[in-house]
């Protein structure tokens, strides 16, 4: 082979090898995309399963679980807390760790110390827990949850492997995070709308229809003993038509925050219709524990000046008293021995408690 043929061939042969190792690189670089592109896929089809997840639970109050419960299963953490923003504090809804005082991130912002929260990962080979429990955490990510600019809670996701936590969990937990915002406020328009649904406009104390759909589960699980209390105001229609409906509805609105007030958090009021209220109260031992707290609330809506524009005036109310020691008697039942007892007192003058 003559030398010119020599150096043609090496060339071809060069180009040839390098041809070969472009295309090589080229198809790696091609491949490795395909598999980018296929993560983000995977990622984008379980981002919308966990949506319609989410979004099968509106409303419920295991919510917050079902957030835990994917954060433990698609990131593979140990811990996971969730919280949510109550009275512009950051309150804890859900975690599986007893004891969360090393969450510094939320004291400081709880405190004031800090006003804006960021994403943070922490990895560090001590020991991070704070808590007596023999519980090891190594590896964390604190990511706060915001629709918009709106703060809506935070969640922290906790590993007992040092570094097992890293940048690309951010990027999935991130876009999670998106999808949990949009979940979390339709939850809350969603409860709202259904408290809503559920409140007397005028007064806001539950309406009739929620009292009689809950009130039969309550008796059953009342403790000791319930009471029905039947609440009116005397003489109201006359009160409408000396100062108006405007003012009766002030009178309303009053001597229903007057009883709410008043009552404990385990007890339920709603206006049962009109003028008319009625009282569920939890665990009662004896009738004369109802009688003197009905007793208090009477002689407070009495010494309670209502005012309205020029018009300043007060009101009584008569009040009646059931009690079922035992649970024994249903609902209807109840309601009849305390209207009986509501007349009682408005035959015997009215601004009274009988039982």
């Amino acid at each position: 082979m003559s030398m010119l043929l020599w150096k043609k061939y090496n060339q071809l042969k060069k180009d040839y090898e390098e041809y070969q190792k472009m295309a090589e690189y080229t198809m790696q670089n091609q491949n490795t995309q395909i598999i980018k592109l296929d993560k983000k896929l995977d990622m984008m089809s379980l981002i919308v399963e966990i949506s319609e997840y989410i979004n099968k639970n509106i409303g419920s109050k295991e919510i917050v679980s079902t957030i835990n419960d994917i954060m433990i299963g698609i990131l593979g953490v140990t811990y996971s807390s969730v919280y949510l923003v109550e009275n512009r504090k950051l309150k804890l809804k859900g975690s599986n760790l007893k004891n969360i005082n090393h969450h510094n991130n939320i004291y400081e912002f709880n405190s004031g110390k800090i006003e804006e929260l960021h994403t943070h990962l922490l990895n560090s080979k001590s020991n991070v827990y704070t808590g007596r429990q023999n519980i090891e955490i190594h590896s964390s990510i604190f990511m706060p949850i915001y629709l918009k600019e709106e703060l809506l809670g935070a969640i922290v996701v906790e590993h007992n492997i040092y570094n097992y936590l890293n940048e690309e969990h951010i990027k999935l937990l991130t876009a999670l995070i998106n999808q949990i915002a949009i979940c979390i406020e339709n939850n809350k328009l969603y409860n709202k709308i259904k408290e809503n649904s559920q409140r007397d406009f005028l007064t806001g104390l539950f309406n009739r229809n929620y009292f009689f759909s809950v009130i039969d589960e309550k008796i059953k699980n009342s403790g000791n003993g319930c009471s029905i209390v039947m609440i009116d105001i005397d003489d109201f229609k006359l009160c409408n038509d000396t100062f108006g409906h405007q003012y009766g509805d002030k009178v309303l609105r009053r001597v229903s925050n007057i009883i709410k007030n008043n009552l404990r958090c385990e007890d339920l009021v709603a206006r049962y219709g009109g003028e008319e209220i009625i009282v569920y109260m939890y665990n009662i031992k004896n009738v004369k524990d109802v009688y003197y707290r009905m007793l208090k609330i009477k002689n407070m809506i009495r010494d309670t000046s209502i005012n309205y524009g020029n018009i300043s005036s007060s009101v009584t109310v008569s009040i009646g008293i059931a009690v079922s020691e035992k649970n024994s008697d249903n609902i209807e039942e109840l309601i009849r021995k305390a209207d009986v007892n509501l007349y009682k007192g408005k035959g015997l003058g009215k601004d009274s408690v009988i039982y």
